[in-house]
């Protein structure tokens, strides 16, 4: 029976106790509503215009008043009219006064100088129809991102507004300028680039098989340019973009360093383009159809044959659906073809700017700043830093010999070829790799070819070579065509070894020559074994 009690006393508490706390939340949540309601309630409207009333706006912008004024529906600098305003951004600024709110209103303030009014760091005058009204911004609260402001007439109260109200003035100049965006170019269609500089010039200049470089200091000289490398700056071409907007009408481009440019770039590239003598031939077949149409009498006569002999001069025997179907993808454009054109575009690249970008012009009269780590991938290089780092390539398709000399001894590898034609006519070529007269398998062979053929260099030496000892191996290439490389390996330090080839000196790793000797002495030796004459136990005796 007590247990009962207890237990109906316990859920009587819990009762009451949850209607209470569903009783103080309800509570609480209808004071948050109401405070949130009663200070949407308490701002205050400071000023209020319709956007399309305003005639102009004066604010001052790089310590200079300055006024944009509408004109035929169109935002322009009052004293310079041909400054080119960016109307988006004219507009957005009138939108922020459209409605001034203030979220607290302080009333008969004597000293001006505790919320930076006494000097304004600026002031905006709104001009109407029915007038003008200026408002003076002084300082920011910082910890509440709002601004004090007053109106001109208004000597004692301070309204203390949102930023969004006041921020859209206080922009530098070219802030307000409509800039231009930098042209697109297509990597992929870059067939060459050409960088002066005072010492680091060099040409870069695609090949006709379209996917190999040259590149030279002044276009003799040529080398092959690493591939890698060359993408780089044809990809870096693509991804140029203006950052700033600085000058919309340069007279005096010294003050940018572009008068005498830092640097020069000339890019060659193509672009796809609408083919115009489509247009003249529809013009031609529209003149055709009005001198049709004023020869009426003989139209009407042979109104049949006609048509049919204008809808197709080069299918007189097909139907009439055909040609309607000819008509319709005229009509939706589908005709339209396009051509590939050659363009070139010259970037001056001047000084930095205060922000670490680079100054830059296509023109000599628009100036714009442009990202330091985009160009770089383009100037401050030399040819040297583009060169291919292959030793050297050569095809085992067009190997016709192959000589090394190596730890004293010279051993030379011939390639012969033979074609069969089976039953069905298929053609198959055969290769045959033999070692000083002696065939060799052609996997053991291959092994160390591709080493010897695909090896890199780490860098290149761009000063004079003079080896310190002899050289370890030495390689003569013969293609099919007679043609001779030889590449000579010398013992460069404890880091790399020194591939000769012609006057270029490259630096291998040497972990990767060694390779390349284990591959060779396990081709020798392996023929060396295979060539040993068995002896009988007779001669043994």
């Amino acid at each position: 029976m007590k247990k009962s009690t207890k237990l109906v006393s316990a859920a009587i508490v819990l009762a009451v106790l949850g209607g209470v706390y569903v009783g103080l939340n309800t509570y609480v949540t209808k004071e948050e509503s109401t405070e949130s309601s009663s200070e949407e309630e308490s701002k205050t409207e400071v000023y209020s215009v319709k956007t399309d009333d305003i005639k102009s706006l004066e604010f001052i912008i790089d310590k200079k008043d300055t006024v944009f004024e509408k004109k035929d529906d169109s935002w322009v600098k009052k004293d310079e009219t041909a400054f080119p305003v960016n109307q988006t951004t004219l507009d957005s600024a009138a939108s922020a006064l459209e409605k001034v709110e203030a979220d607290r209103v302080l009333e008969n303030v004597d000293d001006l100088t505790e919320y930076g009014l006494d000097s304004p760091s600026n002031s905006v005058t709104v001009t109407t129809d029915d007038g003008t009204t200026k408002f003076n911004i002084g300082d920011e609260n910082t910890s509440t991102n709002q601004y004090y402001i007053a109106k001109d007439d208004e000597d004692s109260t301070v309204y203390v507004v949102s930023s969004s109200t006041v921020t859209p003035f206080m922009n530098s100049l070219y802030d307000y300028a409509q800039g231009e965006d930098f042209p697109t170019i297509d990597s992929s269609t870059v067939k060459k680039v050409q960088v002066s500089q005072d010492e680091d010039s060099y040409i870069l200049e695609e090949n006709s098989d379209g996917a190999t470089w040259d590149v030279s200091t002044d276009g003799s000289d040529k080398e092959t340019a690493d591939t890698t490398a060359a993408g780089n700056v044809t990809s870096g071409l693509g991804s140029l973009a203006y950052d700033q907007f600085t000058d919309y009408n340069a007279e005096d481009l010294s003050r940018y360093g572009l008068d005498k440019p830092y640097a020069t770039i000339t890019v060659d590239y193509q672009e796809e383009a609408e083919d115009d003598s489509s247009d003249e031939s529809e013009s031609d077949s529209e003149t055709s159809e009005s001198a049709t149409e004023d020869n009426t009498d003989s139209a009407e006569d042979n109104s049949g044959d006609s048509i049919d002999s204008t809808a197709s001069d080069d299918s007189s025997s097909g139907d009439s659906s055909e040609s309607e179907d000819a008509a319709d993808s005229s009509d939706t454009g589908d005709s339209t073809e396009t051509t590939t054109v050659d363009k070139q575009l010259v970037i001056y690249v001047g000084d930095n700017a205060d922000d670490g970008s680079r100054y830059v012009t296509i023109d000599n009269k628009q100036v714009y700043t442009m990202s330091t780590d985009t160009l770089s991938a383009i100037i401050d290089k030399k040819a040297s830093d583009l060169w291919s780092l292959i030793v050297n390539y050569q095809s085992v398709k067009t190997l016709d010999q192959l000589q090394v000399t190596y730890a004293g001894d010279t051993h030379t590898v011939n390639v012969s070829r033979e074609t069969s034609t089976d039953d069905d006519g298929n053609e198959t070529e055969t290769t045959t790799y033999k070692l000083d007269g002696n065939e060799v398998d052609s996997t053991t062979f291959t092994t160390f070819y591709n080493k010897l053929v695909n090896m890199a260099g780490q860098k290149r030496l761009t000063e004079s070579y003079t080896p310190a000892a002899d050289a370890e191996m030495k390689v003569v290439f013969t293609d099919t065509d007679n043609n001779q490389t030889t590449v000579t390996f010398y013992s460069y330090d404890t880091n790399y070894y020194a591939a000769v080839v012609d006057n270029k000196v490259f630096l291998v790793n040497k972990m990767t020559v060694k390779e390349m000797f284990t591959a060779y002495e396990t081709l020798v030796n392996g023929n060396a074994k295979a060539t040993e004459t068995p002896t009988t136990t007779a001669e043994a005796e």
